[in-house]
């Protein structure tokens, strides 16, 4: 039974991976988005495309656990690692609708006045989705097992960290400014929506360091 179950869940890996892979692509293109790189409305809807792919993996990925925890019936270190991979699912969805939201509102932005978006912005931007990119290769690194340890999880505070910095940066920038206040507050929320992307990823990491290893560590 436990060699089914640890199959079970070995295609449940395969599958989280694929999920991260698609959310470091997200990220990529919001970053290509944000700096005006390539055709904006053919990337928005590869980011709409990868949230509306991720929703049908979700569902699929909860119901195979499901079914795993139905035939758990002694394995507590088994049912830990069902429980962490299904909240790692739930933040992996998150992560995607948050990309989406930053995808769809900035174009919304360039499209009504590219005059109302701040360079300095821009370049908060783009260096916090950079750091997210850094942060999921991290992460991808963590599911496989190519760098599980404490220092891993530590690596990806620190960048989270670089992000928290950005995000208090640009909210003083866009508070002191004196345009459009309902275009200052729709940058304020892309600003917010990455800086939750940042602590979603850290949390994946913490999970999937938790599942590899028996050791929770505090974030």
């Amino acid at each position: 039974m436990t060699k089914i179950i640890l199959d079970e869940l070995n295609k449940t890996k395969s599958d989280l991976r694929t999920l991260l892979v698609d959310a470091q692509e997200a990220c990529r293109l919001c970053l290509h988005i944000i700096g005006g790189e390539g055709d904006s409305n053919k990337m928005v809807e590869k980011v709409l495309s990868l949230e509306a792919n991720s929703d049908m993996e979700t569902i699929r990925i909860i119901e195979h656990l499901s079914n795993i925890v139905g035939k758990l019936f002694l394995a507590g270190v088994l049912k830990r690692a069902v429980v962490c991979d299904a909240v790692v699912v739930h933040e992996l969805e998150s992560m995607l609708d948050i990309m989406q939201h930053v995808a769809v509102n900035w174009l919304k932005l360039v499209e009504s006045d590219p005059e109302s978006i701040y360079d300095e912005t821009k370049i908060l931007l783009d260096s916090m989705l950079q750091n997210c990119v850094v942060m999921l290769e991290k992460t991808v690194d963590i599911l496989d097992g190519e760098d599980v340890n404490g220092h891993a999880l530590s690596f990806i505070q620190e960048i989270d960290q670089n992000i928290n910095s950005a995000n208090y940066t640009a909210h003083e920038n866009l508070l002191s400014q004196s345009g459009d206040r309902r275009k200052i507050i729709r940058l304020i929320r892309i600003v917010k929506h990455i800086e939750n992307l940042g602590d979603k990823i850290k949390s994946v990491a913490s999970y999937l360091l938790y599942i590899r290893t028996g050791e929770f560590i505090e974030i």
